[in-house]
């Protein structure tokens, strides 16, 4: 199919023209909507659909402090795949983005929606969540009237990215007056994480009276930081547990052996107060994180929104949508480590300096490529040396290999800051009976981080380091040695990034005929879209020169057209069964086109029953950093074999038996989008207006998953039935006279890769219980909960192993089989008290590190808090609310896994903020 040019040019000409038309704007007289997961308008009520929907009043209720803590009250919401601003924060990577992950299946298999349209995805990064994901903090919560949660699949409607479900934000509009609202928080643990926010919301006209209106917000916030060493559950050792993952780089240093790599310290056990000694290592220095690490890092948040209306005839208006925000998080981390072995890119320029220092000791030249390529060594002429200590260990006259703590240079200070822009032109009405509505879309986001210290730039440090003028076992005496080091630091900006979303969407929905058992509607709909993503990193990145932030990245620019078509049919099937059908078409420049068609059933044989049901299909296309990543070069771990031309390691070629091979990663343009298949049934009861149960079952199938990396070359190169079956990621030159009868390998592919399986299935329980007493109060009862019967992940060898309540890796999250929110709400007259209770099931710990084998793995215990609310309406025009969440004080509670830099909890899910009190209060006149 050609492309259409997509021009802001073309694209003003095309949305002046529908403004030109005699009445594109809806008519509001029938009070018909347009309902999440739908693009028909109807009379707003239960569909065939499961919709969960926060209203003002419930998200005032909940109390919370940003729109991440918002969503994670939906039960839906795994832990797992969603990223957090805790965990960002705490290296991560990736900037600090917060996302969704409905089902466990990743924030880029969740759309999120403005007002029902696209948010641009947020940059931060080049890879992962940070390239395809929407960060909901960019959404300001203040701004919120309600959120739509769609718990379906739904790419027949709004096409990619809606495997798990739709999250769509409905902000405020059409007020008139004014509004001041503030709150105040901070926990009862001492006087860090406080938080505070302040917002104006204003309105001018009336569409009734005036024939406009126009409403204006701005949202102020700030944040401050919690410690690790504030909180005494955020430790990496565990000696009661068996646990230890506290890091062999340390200050003092330790020091590695030549060939055996053992690590010894001169001065252990007197390690401290940096570093500790572990009774697991009772001979070297150990290093906890936790304890320099922002457990919450300081976040300055501000927004603006502005949205208009205008009328432009009896039933047709125009208009428009405007927001900004802007947000900093400021985050810290404990020093950089600075190993003998810390290089790892070999365009890095102190890479010939380093083998030239290391070609002046003769000594060391058997055990070349076993200490690296670049890193900080101990010579023998520094006044540091321990001269009696390296004989007694065999060492002496040689460099001592060291990992080391950067103290000199102390911890990581780093500023992430995004800005985020929205602004929508449309004009919607009726004409000749369609429902119609267009609107042109900009979202763009930029994301910019800053190094503000501890960051040292290795071709600068690594000189210094090894000229032997700082002392890696103690205090440093010489301060123009440390100015020197401290002044090595790359201070700046380390990469920005950019994205934007450019849309124009047209869409209308009209009643066409009457049926027999009722009136069929349909909705047609396209939309032309532009996507761009630009990757800036510094130089000193894209050579690998900045401790601390791992290896090499280079720049991503990538842009795409996207060009969509969709049609749905409302039909009543009979007097109390209607059905629902849709299907939409998607073309993605350079990946190919699909179509998903879907299907629904909604039955209510009487007032109190309601039966519905809904199949379809999904897509998610690849993020263009999935495919546009560049391709960078790296080797496999030492001691790697080729399974296939080295059977026998004693009598096979050292080339083939005990090799690092050349590896090929990032991205991949021949990816095809993930597909799936999902499925919902559910009852709802509701025999009075009071009473409410709804309970739908689910299935999602998801196939091609798109993995960032590719298969891990330690499983197809395990054994030569392996290495047969995955030759595909194998790249090898011709045939030598091996015996095997394939050439030698030449690269190992490792870009990222359509791999894999996964099928889930579970219910979701929503209900409401109301009473009224004759004295005037009111009791509410709401109860919403998830429950997972089964998430299973395929494997390489095509064999499925459930995720369900297991610890799942270093990044945190957990798909948890129960998750509810329940609370109670009791008022009387002006007064309203809400206890809310959050609960979380158990798990399957990791194994402890330092426990026997065959030690049973333990239990994670529940993690539950009550939060309770107090709020006052008797002052004209105001409410005043006071708040605790976790009423008891709980810790999250403990677990082996270790989470980044972090232990002791799991940081996607656990609040490191403890007992938390909150006062907030709102005027408003009219």
């Amino acid at each position: 199919m050609p492309h259409p040019s997509f021009t802001l040019k073309t694209s003003a000409l095309l949305i002046a023209a529908a403004f030109a038309a005699p009445a594109y704007a809806q008519d509001t007289s029938d009070n018909k909507v347009v309902i999440t997961g739908s693009s028909i308008k109807r009379i707003e009520g239960e569909t065939a659909l499961p919709v969960q929907v926060l209203k003002r009043a419930d998200i005032e209720r909940i109390g919370a402090a940003s729109t991440e803590e918002l969503v994670k009250q939906l039960s839906s919401l795994s832990s797992a795949g969603s990223s957090t601003t805790v965990a960002n924060a705490s290296g991560y990577g990736g900037g600090n983005i917060a996302t969704v992950s409905l089902r466990g299946l990743g924030g880029g298999r969740t759309l999120v929606l403005v007002n029902g349209r696209r948010v641009s995805v947020y940059g931060g990064g080049s890879a992962g969540a940070a390239g395809s994901s929407v960060d909901v903090n960019s959404i300001p919560l203040a701004a919120i009237e309600r959120v739509e949660v769609l718990k379906d699949g739904a790419s027949a409607v709004y096409g990619s990215d809606a495997i798990a479900g739709v999250v769509n934000f409905i902000l405020r509009r059409d007020f008139k007056g004014y509004e001041v609202s503030g709150t105040y928080g901070q926990p009862t643990r001492g006087s860090s994480g406080r938080d505070g926010k302040a917002s104006l919301f204003a309105g001018f006209g009336s569409m009734a009276d005036d024939g406009y209106n126009l409403t204006a917000g701005i949202n102020l916030q700030k944040t401050t930081t919690i410690y690790g060493y504030e909180r005494d559950f955020a430790r990496r050792l565990n000696v009661e547990q068996q646990n230890d993952y506290l890091s062999s780089i340390s200050f003092p240093a330790n020091v590695a052996k030549y060939g055996t790599g053992a690590l010894i310290s001169p001065v252990a056990p007197n390690c401290g107060p940096v570093s500790q000694v572990s009774p697991y290592a009772p001979t070297r220095c150990s290093f906890d994180n936790s304890p320099s690490v922002s457990l919450q890092p300081e976040f300055k948040k501000a927004s603006l929104v502005l949205n208009g209306r205008k009328k432009l005839g009896a039933d047709s208006e125009m208009y428009f949508e405007g927001g900004y925000t802007q947000n900093k998080i400021n985050s810290t981390t404990q020093a950089v480590p600075m190993a003998y072995n810390a290089i790892t890119t070999g365009t890095n320029p102190y890479v010939p300096q380093f083998k030239a220092l290391m070609a002046q000791y003769p000594g060391v030249a058997k055990y070349a490529g076993t200490y690296g390529i670049g890193g900080f060594v101990l010579v023998p002429s520094s006044p540091y040396y321990p001269t009696a200590w390296a004989t007694s260990n065999g060492l002496a006259g040689l460099p001592l290999l060291l990992n080391y703590r950067d103290d000199a240079n102390g911890v990581r200070k780093t500023l992430d800051t995004s800005e985020n822009a929205r602004l929508l032109l449309g004009a919607r009405g009726t004409w000749a009976g369609w429902d119609l509505d267009t609107g042109l879309l900009y979202s763009q986001s930029k994301v910019k981080e800053d190094l503000l210290r501890g960051y040292a730039q290795y071709s600068k440090v690594l000189p210094i380091l090894n000229s032997g003028v700082i002392n890696p076992f103690g205090e440093t005496t010489d301060k123009n040695a440390l100015a020197q080091v401290q002044e090595a630091e790359f201070r700046g900006t380390s990469y920005s990034t950019k994205t934007s979303t450019t849309s124009l969407d047209f869409k209308g929905s009209r009643e066409l005929y009457q049926l027999p058992a009722g009136m069929l509607a349909v909705a047609l709909g396209a939309e032309l879209r532009q996507e761009k993503f630009e990757y800036n990193p510094s130089v000193a990145i894209q050579t690998g020169d900045i401790a601390g932030l791992g290896g090499n990245a280079f720049p991503v620019t990538g842009q795409r057209h996207v060009e969509s078509f969709y049609a749905e049919a409302s039909i009543p099937i009979l007097a109390k069964l209607d059905g629902d059908v849709a299907v939409r078409y998607d073309h993605y420049q350079g990946v190919g086109s699909t179509v998903n068609p879907k299907a629904s059933l909604r039955w209510q044989p009487s007032s109190t029953w309601l039966v519905r049901s809904s199949v379809g299909t999904g897509f998610r296309a690849p993020s263009l950093t999935d495919l546009y990543t560049p391709q960078a070069t790296s080797v496999t771990a030492n001691g790697t074999r080729d399974p296939i031309r080295c059977p026998d390691i004693k009598t096979g070629s050292p080339s083939d038996c005990n090799f690092q091979f050349l590896t090929l990663t990032g991205g991949n343009p021949s990816l095809k989008p993930e597909k799936s298949l999902s499925w919902t049934f559910g009852v709802m009861f509701e025999p009075t207006r009071d009473l409410s149960v709804a309970v739908d079952a689910f299935r999602v199938n998801l196939k091609d998953a798109i993995v960032v990396g590719g298969l891990s070359s330690t499983y197809f190169l395990a054994n030569a039935d392996r290495a047969r079956q995955y030759a595909a990621f194998i790249q090898r030159g011709a045939p030598d006279g091996n015996p095997s009868g394939v050439g030698p390998i030449t690269g190992i592919v490792q870009t990222n890769a359509n791999l894999f399986k996964t099928q889930l299935a579970g219910i979701d329980l929503d209900s409401r219980y109301g009473l009224r007493f004759e004295s005037g109060s009111r009791l509410m009862f709401r109860l919403s909960g998830t429950y997972l019967a089964k998430y299973d992940v395929q494997g390489p060898s095509g064999a499925y192993t459930s995720s369900l309540d297991q610890a799942l890796n270093a990044a945190g999250g957990v798909i948890l089989r129960w998750k509810h929110n329940a609370a109670v709400t009791y008022g009387v007259g002006p007064f309203e008290a809400t206890l809310a209770h959050n609960y979380q099931k158990g798990y399957t710990d990791v194994a402890a590190n330092r426990a026997p084998a065959g030690t049973p793995v333990r239990k994670v215990e529940p993690y539950q808090t009550l939060d309770l609310q107090l709020a006052y309406n008797g002052i004209r025009n105001t409410r005043l609310t006071l708040g605790v969440k976790n009423l008891t004080d709980r810790d999250p509670p403990y677990t082996n896994l270790t989470s980044n830099f972090l232990g002791g909890y799991d940081v996607s899910y656990g609040d490191p903020r403890g007992r938390f009190v909150y006062l907030s209060g709102t005027y408003s006149w009219k």
